[in-house]
């Protein structure tokens, strides 16, 4: 597990850095199949990813068995509204324009592109979130339990432009005077980014009883958990979506924490879930880079979900109770989900779904996907996403029951 748990790190770690600027995570897992529902999955999981959205799922399974691996599955959203990367990009080219012009006696063109090109990203930003995970899972009628491996994370970056620099590019372009590439140091206009990424492991445990008749289950997920963080400030000519996760920016903190789940089986169709995840609030403040830094809280969420199956259709509701984890700067969210799926007799799966934010805080996104399970045994998930402000996102998950 020792293997896997670094395997998950480094996707989660790449996918971030690969998608900022691109951040609002709709909850702490990565599951394509409940991706592709809505983000539902509290009532509606198989007993594998119950290990990652409720483990007081990991009961319902079925007599034959025995082991279910989930190995791996990745997903990752992107929000550009404003197409950050690119108007960053022609920062840095009209910044080397100017920069090679300079001490020529003509570089007004020069410094009125630069100018032009930081006004139109001045307050632009960008968001991203992602997640990979890994789980084993062993089914039976007295304590089933799974083995936890997963990761998840945020981050968002944007451009901050002075009016310092603003003022100096208006008077180089009038003529004022003719600026050298030394004065280009005298500019102030910044990058600036922050991001987190959680790794967990932990072991997940259900266990089934009758409560007035009714069949129910509780699970619990002990587990230890690592927060990095990273506070990337920079020039704004100088941002590298490569430099965004260097260990110059850094900070990481470890501790424990406890995933608590409940579900009813209140008739052959229906199900009532409820989790608790993350009980242990944790607060995990960024390095200071420049005078500045920021805090992700970890905060205890609640979520209640519903679902309604008769083996051919499957349709499933979540709604968090409380607002999921972030960065102190940014507003709160807090998800609604539903979904449905339609089973051609466990061999192909259509799925889809809508999570909205209750907050107003994150963007709206349409969900779909497909599933393929040949004999049962192998399952390939694809997901899609799409919503407002460019907002776009997929998961792929590879399962194995057997």
């Amino acid at each position: 597990m020792m293997k896997v748990s670094m395997i998950t790190h480094g996707i989660t770690l790449a996918l971030l850095a690969t998608a900022v600027p691109a951040a609002h995570a709709a909850g702490t897992w990565t599951e394509a199949r409940n991706d592709a529902m809505g983000g539902t999955g509290v009532a509606s999981s198989g007993y594998a990813a119950a290990a990652l959205a409720n483990p007081a799922l990991m009961t319902r399974h079925d007599a034959s068995d025995n082991v279910g691996i989930i190995l791996p599955g990745v997903g990752a959203q992107v929000s550009d509204p404003d197409n950050l990367q690119d108007g960053l990009d022609r920062v840095k080219d009209n910044w080397n324009h100017l920069s090679n012009a300079a001490g020529s006696g003509n570089s007004s063109g020069q410094a009125a592109a630069l100018k032009k090109s930081l006004q139109d990203i001045s307050g632009d930003s960008g968001r991203a979130s992602a997640g990979v995970s890994a789980v084993v899972a062993i089914p039976n009628d007295t304590l089933p339990f799974a083995l936890v491996v997963k990761g998840w994370g945020q981050a968002k970056a944007r451009a901050v432009v002075t009016d310092h620099d603003l003022a100096w590019l208006d008077a180089a372009e009038s003529g004022i005077f003719s600026p050298s590439r030394d004065d280009l140091n005298q500019l102030t206009s910044r990058a600036e980014g922050v991001a987190a990424l959680v790794s967990e492991y932990g072991l997940a445990m259900a266990y089934p009883f009758t409560l007035a008749g009714t069949p129910v289950s509780v699970g619990i997920t002990p587990k230890f958990q690592r927060v990095d963080t990273w506070n990337y400030n920079v020039a704004i000519n100088n941002y590298s979506t490569s430099d965004f996760h260097s260990g110059e920016w850094k900070r990481s903190e470890s501790g424990g924490n406890v995933d608590i789940g409940f579900a009813a089986q209140l008739t052959p169709e229906w199900t009532l879930g409820l989790t608790g995840q993350n009980l242990v609030s944790r607060d995990v403040d960024t390095r200071e880079i420049n005078g500045l830094k920021d805090t992700f809280q970890i905060r205890p969420q609640a979520t209640a979900g519903t679902s309604w199956s008769n083996g051919f259709i499957t349709v499933a509701t979540d709604v968090d109770l409380t607002p999921a984890s972030g960065f102190a700067s940014d507003e709160k969210a807090q998800y609604a989900g539903v979904g449905a799926e339609l089973n051609a007799w466990d061999w192909a799966q259509l799925r889809a779904g809508y999570r909205a934010d209750m907050r107003n805080s994150d963007n709206n996104v349409f969900t779909a996907g497909i599933g393929i399970s040949p004999f049962n045994v192998v399952h390939l998930d694809l997901t899609g996403m799409a919503g407002t402000d460019r907002t776009y996102g997929a998961a792929a998950q590879l399962t194995f029951t057997f």
